[in-house]
């Protein structure tokens, strides 16, 4: 599975965290009207690698257009005090949950790897449309 190849993303987040990651896929920033997101986890909603409580931060894929892609960041917003907040660290979710995640909210061709540009772990998925399938993490 190759990772999508969005011209912009928006950033989805719930997490009240300081600084936001770099937009990875070679993006230069993150675009607040795209229509293809990355998803920021918020580590405070999160219980281990639990992927109901993952599934719960991404939006359904019945809500986006067909074959938009949705990426979900490997690392969480992090919790962890003042310091925590401003260098945007927080726990790392696993591939395999933040699959089954995309899977469970109706994603198909899904896949993850270590992105290119900013070496960061990140999964995705697209919302269904013709052509596209499940695919394995």
């Amino acid at each position: 599975m190759r990772a999508p190849r969005p011209t912009a993303l928006r950033l989805v987040t719930t997490a009240r965290a300081g600084k936001p990651p770099r937009p990875p896929l070679g993006l230069a920033s993150w675009t607040a009207d795209a229509s293809a997101a990355a998803v920021w986890l918020d580590a405070a909603a999160l219980n281990g690698d639990d992927v109901a409580a993952i599934a719960r931060q991404l939006p359904p894929a019945s809500t986006l257009p067909e074959g938009t892609p949705l990426v979900v960041l490997g690392v969480a917003a992090g919790t962890g005090g003042l310091w925590g907040k401003l260098l945007g660290g927080g726990p790392s979710v696993s591939r395999a949950a933040r699959c089954g995640a995309l899977i469970a909210r109706g994603y198909v061709d899904v896949g993850a790897a270590a992105d290119a540009s900013t070496k960061a772990d990140i999964a995705w998925g697209r919302a269904p449309g013709a052509g596209l399938a499940t695919g394995p993490c």
